[in-house]
């Protein structure tokens, strides 16, 4: 949720700390789009699950799709681009984030009795 709501109010300042720069409104709307709507309606499916009107076991699915999915995106991203360019703290912060995102859906919804 904090995400998709800083994506949202301050787009600027978001992409900045994804080493990212919106280019004008065009680019504002896209962060807000990309990272504020997809952010938000990831948080709106894991509250839905919480009071109860979705299953849990499908709102741990949709996380375990979104961080498998960047997860996987940053892994792969390793070796590609120039290796003697240093990654950002913020970016090396996202990897274990989206592990560990990854890894606690995963156990979670293992532990359901489908």
């Amino acid at each position: 949720m904090y995400t998709g709501l800083h994506s949202f109010i301050a787009p600027g300042h978001f992409a900045n700390l994804l080493n990212l720069e919106p280019i004008g409104r065009s680019g504002n709307v896209e962060i807000r789009a990309q990272y504020g709507g997809f952010f938000q309606a990831a948080a709106a499916s894991q509250f839905a699950a919480l009071v109860g009107l979705l299953p849990a076991p499908l709102a741990l699915t949709v996380s375990i799709v979104i961080f498998g999915g960047l997860f996987t995106g940053r892994i792969l991203s390793l070796p590609l681009g120039n290796n003697k360019e240093r990654i950002s703290t913020n970016i090396k912060a996202l990897y274990i984030i989206d592990g560990l995102g990854l890894i606690a859906a995963a156990w979670v919804l293992n532990g359901y009795d489908m």
